[in-house]
């Protein structure tokens, strides 16, 4: 994985203004494909790169678990990996089951590292905050494994 991240940094590439179209994802519960086609494009899209074994995803996908009272029910949260089905239950288990359980959440196998090229991620975990509707970019996290970051743009309004 560093050589796919390395191979991008030396790249000029670009956060993306507007969320790119995919194709070779797999949503982890069901086995079906997940493409840009399967968006709910009334909701404000999250896209966070992770891998289990890292800490800074950990600490992150902890936070959120906890934070999900306060955030908004037209936000999606789409937890993307590269590693397989069981290191990723792993993850979840031991540090976001919360997340598990919300309709907002869904945890995205990425086989041959699509999210990297179209997105242009720099370190883990990478998040990606998207408005709803026009699909626009909102806010870019790089290494950012505090949730009440992300919290700023995604929680309910009193």
């Amino acid at each position: 994985m560093f050589l796919v991240f390395a191979s991008v940094g030396f790249c000029t590439a670009q956060i993306p203004e507007k969320i790119p179209a995919f194709s070779k994802f797999i949503d982890m519960n069901t086995g079906a494909k997940f493409t840009s086609d399967s968006l709910n494009t009334q909701h404000t899209q999250v896209f966070i790169l992770f891998d289990p074994g890292c800490g800074h995803c950990q600490e992150l996908g902890q936070g959120i678990g906890k934070a999900l009272g306060k955030i908004r029910e037209d936000v999606d949260f789409y937890f993307i990996s590269m590693q397989e089905k069981p290191l990723v239950d792993g993850f979840i288990n031991m540090f976001a089951k919360p997340l598990k359980s919300d309709k907002r959440v869904k945890f995205i196998y990425d086989p041959e590292g699509e999210f990297i090229l179209k997105f242009n991620p720099k370190n883990f975990p990478s998040s990606y905050i998207y408005e709803a509707k026009s699909l626009q970019i909102i806010k870019q996290f790089d290494g950012e494994n505090k949730a009440e970051k992300l919290l700023l743009y995604l929680e309910k309004q009193d």
